[in-house]
């Protein structure tokens, strides 16, 4: 067999696979990094503040630029990243980032029926296991299929591939530029929008005016601890730290306590007018109403008191104007500043990944919801606009020891974020640990650390004994935001105008969260003309007695307005026993809970 015979006798050698060309790779690694990076840092922060605009106090201009500049950084990074790499390697690389880009948009368009772009607290904790599971199962299959799809057919049908993957990034952009330019043209996003502050128009906030003072006359203290769930009291500050009860002399823990809502809004404005909310009015229009016809308002004003709230904006009332006729420590402004832009930003991109992210990795953007970003806006004020952040709290009342005032009466509402989780600080208040942001412990050192220091000048003031003291929460832990998982007990503490020296007490009656506003009034001694009812001590336990309580569960819907359904329970008997709680109507309406 001479040589030529030989040779064609071999196998011919498979040729190097070379893959695209620097030029074929710019059109589709631009197009992909454009995709990502504006779908997180452009259009989702747009379409979360253009959808939402009675949510957030700041106008588009104060973070857009931002956006923008956070667009631009991630597409010339990732198109860093892919445009050196060749061959198999470049092949690889790209189908991950397509497939994270694929699905990002459509987790954020379809995938979220149990979370909302919106988020509050326990961020992601809106789902089950389930969920969980088959949201993570549709995130590693697409993966695996585009991942195996570009190793398999590329090489052979390479323009057929690249087609593909160039039609789904323009697919996923117009989308999204079409919806951008839908939501500016049918919303208010680049003119005048409800919470902007417009030429003359003048805003009223809640200050820290007066937080000091209390009269030599008539007290009532009323604390809000945010989300004082029962089992926060008995199962974690009883157990773990009973010292910080100490200073509860006089007072009496009324174990089974029905809140009406089981949220923020619209527990503050109920607890201070008494007027329940239907849902059938939106969120302004119930601020308006409850606050400028509260009877239980009115009647402190007849009766000499000076009237004091310290809660935050968007949960607890939107302009304090409504209020003005009866409450000391408002102030009105005309314009706000933003003390910085490029937080707020960040905190927009937060809220963005939220949205965006799979359900497994939506605890990683943290605690953040349109209320959080009402610690950038600065109010032009003589004093501070109050939020309900513990740290200000206690630095105030430490700097500001309470002083005496012998003109009239004194009511002084305090609202704290309390046990609405995660926590930022530590009992000392400092930067809290990662694996204390969810302990109930650490969140009732701090609460009862600026309730405490609040008492403990009183006491040394001489006030105290004669003070009607409240200390409750708005709502419980409703443990799950879309699904009543009850009983819903709420903890409450009441030490009578007179009381004093005396061991905490406790008492098992059937009481409500509407009794407490005849219970102040008792406790003063204010006659009414108006039947508020009967104070929490009237009630014994084994009284049989009707309690109503009204939760909204968020249901699923991937797109369009959210649907809420409005269940009224009534329960007969205590609380803490589930089987108690009976439905007596339910209905659902279409909007946010918030509007």
């Amino acid at each position: 067999m001479n040589r030529e015979e030989i040779h064609s006798n071999q196998t011919p050698k498979k040729s190097a696979y070379v893959g695209l060309t620097l030029r074929q790779r710019i059109l589709p690694s631009v197009l992909l990094a454009f995709a990502a990076s504006s779908t997180l840092c452009l259009f989702g922060p747009f379409d979360i503040y253009g959808n939402n605009l009675s949510e957030f106090v700041f106008s588009i201009g104060d973070f857009l630029g931002w956006c923008l500049l956070f667009t631009l950084i991630g597409l010339v990074a990732i198109t860093a990243v892919l445009l050196p790499l060749r061959g198999r390697v470049f092949d690889i690389v790209y189908a991950v980032f397509l497939w994270l880009t694929l699905m990002l948009y459509v987790q954020g368009n379809f995938l979220n029926q149990s979370a909302d772009s919106l988020a509050g607290d326990g961020v992601g904790d809106g789902s089950g296991v389930t969920a969980y599971v088959i949201n993570t199962v549709i995130w590693v299959l697409v993966g695996a299929a585009i991942v195996f799809a570009m190793i398999k057919f590329f090489q052979k049908y390479r323009e057929t591939v690249l087609t593909v993957c160039i039609i789904a990034l323009i697919t996923v952009i117009g989308m999204q530029a079409v919806n951008f330019a839908v939501t500016s043209l049918t919303t208010d996003i680049w003119t005048q929008k409800d919470n902007s502050l417009q030429g003359d128009e003048e805003k009223h906030i809640l200050t820290y005016k007066n937080m000091d003072r209390v009269s030599t006359g008539k007290n009532v203290i009323y604390f809000v601890v945010d989300r004082f769930d029962v089992i926060y009291y008995e199962d974690y500050g009883l157990v773990k730290c009973p010292e910080i009860f100490d200073e509860l002399e006089g007072f009496t823990y009324y174990s089974d306590m029905v809140s009406l809502y089981p949220r923020t809004y619209p527990s503050i404005a109920y607890m201070l007018s008494g007027i329940e909310h239907d849902f059938h009015d939106a969120r302004l229009d119930y601020f308006e109403e409850s606050y400028s016809t509260s009877p239980f308002l009115k009647e402190l004003k007849k009766n000499n008191y000076k009237v004091n709230i310290y809660t935050d904006t968007y949960y607890g009332y939107h302009d304090a104007a409504c209020m003005s006729e009866y409450v000391e420590n408002s102030s009105g402004t005309t314009s706000y500043t933003i003390g910085d832009t490029p937080a707020l930003s960040k905190d927009m991109l937060r809220i963005s990944l939220f949205r965006y992210l799979p359900m497994v990795a939506k605890r990683t953007t943290g605690d953040i919801h349109s209320g959080s970003f009402e610690q950038y806006v600065d109010y032009e004020t003589e004093y501070n606009k109050y939020t309900t952040d513990m740290k200000d709290a206690y630095e105030f009342l430490s700097a500001h020891p309470l002083t005496t005032d012998s003109n009239g009466n004194n009511f002084s509402f305090i609202h704290i974020t309390g046990c609405h989780m995660p926590n930022l600080y530590d009992e000392d208040f400092a930067p809290v640990k990662e694996s204390d942001r969810n302990n109930p412990v650490v969140a009732l050192k701090q609460s009862f650390k600026i309730i405490n220091l609040y008492l403990e000048q009183l006491k040394e003031l001489g006030l105290y004994e004669d003070a009607t003291i409240i200390i409750t929460g708005d709502h419980s832990n409703i443990r799950l935001d879309r699904e009543f998982r009850g009983p819903h007990t709420t903890a409450l503490f009441v030490k009578e105008s007179g009381s004093a020296n005396a061991p905490l007490k406790v008492s098992h009656a059937p009481v409500a969260q509407a009794d407490i506003i005849p219970t102040i009034l008792a406790s003063e001694g204010i006659v009414s003309d108006t039947d508020f009812g009967k104070p929490v001590w009237d009630y014994r336990e084994g009284d049989v007695r009707e309690r109503k309580y009204v939760f909204q569960a968020r249901q699923a819907q991937p797109e369009g307005p959210a649907t809420y359904e409005v269940i009224v329970y009534k329960i007969t008997g205590s609380s803490r026993d589930l089987k108690n709680w009976e439905i007596v109507s339910s209905g659902d309406y279409v909007g946010s809970i918030y509007e």
